[in-house]
C-alpha cells in the first residue's frame, strides 16, 4: 500500500507540475531591482537609510558623481574613486579581483568590509560585531575639531542610529582564529572609543601599490536621515579628499551590487544567488540530488517488459487428461488397478512389496471387516475388466475405504 502511495505521487504528471510551481514562486518571491532589499546606503534612495543626499553634497561641491550599473569587470578608470557601500549583493571574488587591480593602477576604492566578505579577505581588515554600546569619535584628523569627545557626541547623538557602533579589526587568516592580524600598512584615520575609553580604529586607508583603500568599519554617518542632523556630511567630505587631493577624480558608487543593474530581473537575481553566495549553491545542489532521486524512484513512462512466466500443468489437469486417456482406450481395468495402488502407497499395512494386490485386499479385508462389500467390490473389478458403472462404483468404494482408514 505504502508503495503504491509513493508511485502514485512520483508520477511525471505530479512532480513536473509541482516543481514548475516551485520556480514561479521562486521568481514571484525573488525581489525585482527595484525592489531589492539593498535600499540602505543606495544613492539611488531618499529613504531614510539610503543615501541620496551622499550624492547630492559631493554634486554640489563640484565632484562629478555617477553610478556603475554593471559588475566589476574589464579595464575600469584608474583615476576614479569606487564607492561600495553595505551592498546586498556580495561581489563575486572575480569582481573584487579586477577592482583592486584598479586600484593597483592607481584608483581608489571606499568600502565597507563586512564580516565574511571577498573584500574583507582580499584587505586584511573587517567590521566587527555589532556593538550594543555606542562608540564616539576620538581622533579628529579627519573632522577638524579639537575636542570631538564633547563636541561630537552632540552631533553624533548618544544613542541609535547617529552613533558608531562597530570598529575594525584584522581578518583571521584561518576559520579557528578569532581576530586576525592588524595589516601593517594600515594608517587610521579615525579611532572612536566607548565609555569605558576602549579605543579602537573606525575609518582606516590601506595603501595598494598606486592606488588606496578606505575601508569603514560602521557607515551608518552615510545615512540621509543621519546627514541632516549631524556632522556625518563633514566626515564624508573629509574621506574623499583625503584620498583626492586635486578634487577632480570621479566619484562612482556601485549600484548594481545594491540590485539596481541594468541586467537585473528576477531570473539574472535569482541566477546569481544561486551561482555567487554559498547557500544559493547549497539550493542547487540539494536540487540535483533530489532529480536524481527521482529519476531513480520515480514511474518509468515506458511500462518494463512483462517477466516470463513458464506456466506449469495443475495437478487436476493432468488427473483429467489421465482419465480420459483412459476412457479413450477402455482401461476400466488398469484404472482400479492405480487406484489399489494408490490405497497400497498410502496405507501399506505392514504388507511385503510382494503381495499381489488380491492378497493385499484380503489383508485389508481381515483388518476392517465392517468393509467388506466395499473391498469385495474393489476385488471384483481387478478380476473382470469393469464397466463404466463398476468403475464409478470402484471409485465410492476407494472413498470409503480412505476416509476409514484415515480416522
Amino acid at each position: 500500500m505504502a508503495e503504491r502511495r509513493r508511485d502514485r505521487w512520483l508520477r511525471p504528471r505530479v512532480i513536473l507540475p509541482a516543481v514548475a510551481l516551485i520556480l514561479l514562486v521562486t521568481a514571484i518571491l525573488s525581489p525585482m531591482a527595484e525592489e531589492m532589499p539593498g535600499r540602505y546606503l543606495s544613492t539611488r534612495s531618499r529613504a531614510i537609510n539610503g543615501s541620496q543626499g551622499l550624492r547630492q553634497i559631493y554634486d554640489t561641491l563640484g565632484w562629478k558623481t555617477s553610478e556603475r550599473v554593471v559588475p566589476f569587470a574589464g579595464a575600469m578608470d584608474s583615476n576614479a574613486i569606487y564607492f561600495m557601500l553595505d551592498t546586498p549583493l556580495e561581489p563575486s571574488p572575480s569582481e573584487v579581483h579586477v577592482l583592486l587591480e584598479a586600484v593597483r593602477r592607481g584608483a581608489r576604492a571606499i568600502v565597507v568590509p563586512e564580516r565574511g566578505s571577498v573584500i574583507a579577505d582580499s584587505i586584511g581588515v573587517r567590521s566587527s560585531e555589532r556593538s550594543l554600546t555606542a562608540m564616539y569619535p576620538v581622533s579628529d584628523s579627519l573632522l577638524g575639531r579639537a575636542d570631538p569627545v564633547d563636541t561630537l557626541r552632540e552631533q553624533f547623538g548618544a544613542l541609535g542610529a547617529r552613533s558608531f557602533h562597530r570598529y575594525l579589526e584584522g581578518t583571521p587568516a584561518t576559520d579557528s582564529d578569532s581576530v586576525g592580524a592588524w595589516p601593517t600598512n594600515a594608517k587610521t584615520m579615525l579611532y572612536v572609543r566607548t565609555l569605558l575609553s576602549s579605543v579602537h580604529s573606525e575609518i582606516v586607508t590601506l595603501p595598494f601599490e598606486r592606488g588606496e583603500v578606505v575601508a569603514i568599519a560602521d557607515p551608518t554617518f552615510l545615512r540621509n536621515d543621519v546627514l541632516r542632523k549631524t556632522a556625518g556630511a563633514v566626515l564624508a567630505v573629509r574621506i574623499v579628499e583625503s584620498v583626492d587631493s586635486t578634487g577632480k577624480s570621479p566619484l562612482v558608487f556601485d549600484e548594481y551590487h545594491q540590485g539596481f543593474g541594468e541586467t537585473s530581473s528576477p531570473l539574472s537575481v535569482v541566477g546569481a544567488a544561486l551561482v555567487d553566495t554559498t547557500w544559493g549553491r547549497a539550493i542547487v545542489q540539494l536540487g540535483i540530488a533530489a532529480l536524481l532521486y527521482l529519476m531513480m524512484v520515480g514511474v518509468r513512462p515506458i511500462a518494463p517488459t512483462a517477466r516470463a512466466r513458464l506456466e506449469r500443468r495443475s495437478p487436476l489437469e493432468h488427473v483429467g487428461a489421465l482419465s480420459r486417456a483412459y476412457e479413450g482406450v477402455g482401461a476400466t481395468a488398469l484404472a482400479v488397478q492405480r487406484l489399489v495402488r494408490g490405497i497400497r502407497r498410502r496405507h501399506p499395512l505392514g504388507a511385503a512389496a510382494q503381495l499381489t494386490d488380491s492378497e493385499y485386499l484380503a489383508r485389508l479385508r481381515t483388518r476392517l471387516p465392517a468393509l467388506a462389500g466395499d473391498i469385495d467390490t474393489l476385488a471384483g473389478a481387478l478380476v473382470q475388466k469393469p464397466t463404466t458403472a463398476d468403475l464409478v462404483a470402484a471409485g465410492a468404494a476407494i472413498d470409503h475405504i480412505e476416509r476409514n482408514l484415515i480416522t
